[in-house]
């Protein structure tokens, strides 16, 4: 792998920052008069054909006078150019063009229930659109999504996810590797979780496995290492700093930052001072009407996940899955939740029964208990690999490795589970212990989207340790 695929800033992670900003609400109002003039505006109305008013409301719907969807492409550059941008490779080996890497493509519901971002792999293989550039038309033919950005700059990005979504986009923002360093720093560092430890020699990172706090260069390597960590692919990657955003959302939103006037404003003018966005987003009095709309918004309600894909051919190259992605982008468009529920009175779950290994232990002192719920938890498709009595036990408890934290939900919603317990070190193999009021299994479905092993799919309160 060449020095040039990887020591990037993922948009994903400056992502991370902007959407928790915009959605700390009330907060932001007393500081947001502070911050005019630091984002940059960019017109690309020559690029998409459509241009926008710096005056124009991004929440109100000017004909229904309502509050609007807010759709909004989030970008990173890969530039070695500017304050901060420095030691991630010389202009002369890597050049001065900018190209996006992970991109995001943001969807807030109109009743701001609901946050979705969509990563989109830099080496998604895609028909490059055709833009103009200095009244001339430059682009087209196949190429990686990323080269969008090279060939005419954000506008020709936005244009492409125009083309693969179905989706007409107006707003954007870009930042860059020094703005991700200013961001992580204001915050006092970002809590990161590793399943191994990690010595990467290309970003420079060397921590043990477990738990982190890291920021500015330490952060940035984070989220910028590829080869040393998971599969060393761009999507495995994709994985990793969905992590890193959910932990930085929490961070953003928790009370230490929101109600600490210095901090706040501290964080917002790193995230401003490196942004650049198009003149509706560049108006400060847009913003603070953004993030007044969104105040109520929790880590919960924002939803990460990868735009489907399939592997095209040998290589780091994929393609995306047009079938898969297509309910995905018409949620977005419909203004829908996503991801939809399998069931009405079912919760979210992602990892299917038969993914499961179970061991039960009979708590209730009757005999015959643990083979009926054996029986019972079997017909519903779960993996009972023993049967044991146990300790008389009050109600019935779920005990499972932190790390299978996902999985624990499924049972728990199945069997009923009362009471639940995270034990490190006992690995994939849960225990049910069985109490008095346990009786039988509920189904389980889990919807199409979720069963997507592409996905990556997780809110923003979840934490779980990156490989």
């Amino acid at each position: 792998m060449s020095n040039r695929r990887w020591p990037r800033i993922l948009a994903a992670t400056a992502s991370g920052a902007i959407l928790a900003l915009t959605a700390v609400g009330a907060g932001v109002t007393a500081v947001l008069g502070q911050l005019e003039g630091n984002i940059t505006a960019l017109d690309v109305s020559e690029q998409t054909g459509s241009s926008v008013e710096s005056t124009d409301s991004v929440v109100i719907d000017e004909v229904t006078g309502e509050t609007a969807p807010f759709n909004v492409l989030l970008m990173g550059t890969d530039s070695r150019a500017g304050k901060g941008n420095k030691g991630y490779g010389s202009t002369s080996k890597f050049g001065t063009a900018e190209r996006s890497d992970t991109t995001i493509l943001l969807h807030i519901n109109a009743d701001r229930s609901q946050a979705t971002a969509v990563s989109i792999p830099r080496d998604t293989l895609i028909d490059l659109p055709k833009c103009k550039v200095d009244g001339k038309t430059v682009g087209g033919g196949t190429g990686k999504f990323n080269e969008a950005m090279t060939i005419g700059g954000p506008g020709c990005t936005l244009k492409a996810v125009e083309q693969m979504t179905g989706m007409p986009l107006d707003n954007f923002m870009v930042i860059d590797f020094g703005g991700f360093k200013r961001i992580t720093e204001a915050l006092g560092g970002v809590e990161i979780c590793l399943s191994e430890p990690v010595n990467d020699p290309l970003s420079g990172l060397k921590l043990d496995a477990g738990k982190h706090v890291v920021s500015g260069e330490e952060a940035l390597a984070f989220v910028r290492a590829r080869k040393t960590l998971g599969d060393g692919s761009d999507t495995s990657r994709i994985r990793r700093q969905q992590a890193f955003l959910s932990s930085m959302a929490r961070e953003v939103l928790s009370s230490g930052t929101l109600l600490n006037p210095a901090a706040l404003l501290g964080v917002l003018n790193a995230a401003t001072q490196s942004l650049t966005a198009d003149p509706q987003l560049a108006n400060i009095d847009n913003l603070r009407e953004l993030a007044v709309s969104m105040k109520d918004l929790r880590p919960a309600d924002i939803t990460f996940t990868t735009l489907p894909w399939y592997p095209a051919g040998d290589g780091a190259n994929v393609l995306m899955n047009k079938k898969k992605a297509k309910p995905l982008f018409q949620s977005m468009i419909n203004d829908t939740p996503w991801p939809p529920k399998a069931s009405k009175d079912q919760p979210l779950l992602r990892t299917a029964p038969q993914d499961i290994r179970v061991e039960i232990i009979n708590g209730t002192g009757v005999k015959g208990a643990g083979k009926k719920a054996k029986k019972a938890l079997r017909s519903e498709g779960f993996n009972v690999v023993n049967v044991k009595n146990g300790m008389p036990a009050t109600e019935t408890t779920l005990i499972y490795d932190p790390a299978w934290d996902v999985s624990a939900k499924t049972i728990a919603y199945s069997a009923d589970v009362k009471s639940e317990q995270a034990q490190e070190g006992i690995g994939g193999t849960m225990q049910l212990i069985i109490g008095p009021e346990f009786t039988t299994a509920k189904s389980v479905k889990i919807s199409d989207a979720l069963a997507d092993k592409t996905a990556n799919l997780n809110t923003a309160d979840e934490s779980f340790c990156a490989s």
